[in-house]
């Protein structure tokens, strides 16, 4: 049995729980009777608004994954405009994520959120408008992503940091691993009907729908309600630096924390450009199966994602999580490898097999990452430890650039072979030189 410090109020009498804890009980919802582990948290009202808008957010986002590379690669032809498009999306959560990690804990989650989607919204539809109307320039691209990153930026923080809120402690890994799965199940979705769209309609009217279904994700936010953040001190600039100062200090001084954010950066910088730099390369320069290719590509790699992340949803697991997270990325990195490898004149559906496990592998780390952060981070301080993983996103902007240069030099097979390698190497050695990491539960 937990310490009484540590103990869920789920668990104790109401008699034995103050206000605010009762209407926390509430807010969430029932516990599960039924005894199917994978899908707990769905049982807790609140989460599932969330989940629900989450569905419709990454339906229209992997639709927009498979039509924005395709555009920037009609307008320009370029690899190394592939690279900087996905700079250009992470740049503003690299500079703003830690400030919406802040503003996470300081005002109500769910207003954040909901301001971050309507933002997102609205630059939807100003993007399927200007390409619909003929006027779509190469630096609308560059403006829309940018200042959709910045709404992404105020997103993440804000809804990762809003989780622990809606279910009970013993849920948390289940309810981060289900938010992954709904990525995934819409990546299998949106990716194919993305590619569908593009060669039956067009640009235009492809992007027009990524708008009208990204609607859902703001109706449902609505619909969520939370009980308010614990900080109620001055909201000044310099309470804003002490604030991001401790949780700087927190994250340095506590090792599993330390140890995840470390090695997210390596994940981040050599891992992610597959999916928007060297994904659509290959489709379209080595596989030759076109856009719509590019879509059931992406579509594949999703089924692989959707069963890593039920599996981890049903093992849940609480105990050597840094160990897991390990050897998650190190399989990662050899898939990419070994996708690379088998577009030199393999059958087709060998690289297709092979990308599913690269979604296989992709999904548990990004949930496990997320978890272990969200378990080790007090309540007050959730908001700003999720904003500093935003940090790792300037290595991501980087690796994306880095990717378009070498797959532009050397061409994507070689380029891709290196990334891979990279990852299983510095699982390696961060492995040896970080024992508090394969000590993370």
């Amino acid at each position: 049995m937990e310490p009484p410090s540590r103990q869920s109020p789920d668990h104790l009498p109401e008699e034995t729980l103050t206000p605010e804890a009762i209407r926390e009980l509430r807010l969430r919802g029932t516990p599960p009777p039924f005894g199917i582990r994978t899908f707990q948290a769905l049982a807790y009202r609140n989460y599932r608004f969330l989940w629900l808008g989450q569905i419709s957010h990454a339906f229209s986002l992997w639709m927009e994954q498979i039509a924005r590379p395709i555009l920037v690669l009609e307008l320009t032809g370029s690899a190394f405009h592939l690279g900087l498009i996905l700079a250009a999306r992470m740049l503003p959560q690299v500079f703003l994520g830690i400030w919406a990690g802040l503003l996470a804990d300081w005002f109500n989650r769910r207003t954040i959120l909901l301001i971050s989607k309507i933002g997102a919204a609205t630059i939807n539809f100003t993007l399927a408008a200007l390409i619909l109307t003929g006027q779509i320039q190469l630096w609308h691209v560059y403006a829309t992503t940018m200042i959709k990153g910045i709404f992404m930026a105020l997103d993440q923080p804000a809804r990762q940091s809003l989780i622990p809120s809606l279910v009970p402690p013993g849920q948390i890994t289940n309810a981060v691993a289900l938010n992954s799965a709904t990525m995934n199940t819409m990546r299998i979705g949106g990716a194919a009907v993305g590619g569908l769209l593009l060669a039956a309609v067009g640009i235009g009217w492809t992007f027009m729908t990524v708008s009208v279904i990204f609607v859902g994700a703001v109706y449902f936010t609505t619909r969520i309600e939370v009980p308010p953040n614990a900080f109620s001190g001055r909201k000044d600039l310099r309470t804003a630096t002490g604030n991001l100062m401790e949780s700087f200090r927190f994250a340095w001084k506590t090792p599993a924390v330390r140890s995840v954010i470390v090695l997210a950066m390596v994940f981040f910088a050599f891992g992610m450009s597959y999916m928007q730099v060297f994904a659509p390369l290959f489709a379209k320069q080595i596989l030759d199966i076109g856009d719509q290719g590019f879509g059931f590509l992406m579509s594949t790699t999703g089924i692989g994602a959707l069963i890593g992340a039920l599996t981890l949803a049903t093992v849940n697991p609480q105990r050597n999580r840094g160990i897991s997270l390990m050897g998650v990325m190190f399989t990662f990195g050899i898939m990419l490898i070994l996708f690379s490898v088998s577009t030199y004149g393999f059958p087709l559906p060998i690289s297709f097999g092979i990308i599913a496990l690269i979604g296989m592998f992709q999904t548990p780390y990004h949930a496990l990452q997320n978890a272990i952060l969200l378990d080790a981070t007090p309540a007050e301080m959730r908001g700003r430890v999720m904003g500093l993983i935003s940090l790792d996103r300037v290595v991501m902007m980087a690796g994306g650039t880095l990717a378009g240069f070498l797959a532009s030099v050397l061409g994507a097979q070689i380029a891709q072979i290196i990334f891979g390698a990279l990852c299983v190497i510095g699982v390696v050695i961060l492995g040896g030189l970080i024992p508090e990491l394969r000590r993370v539960n």
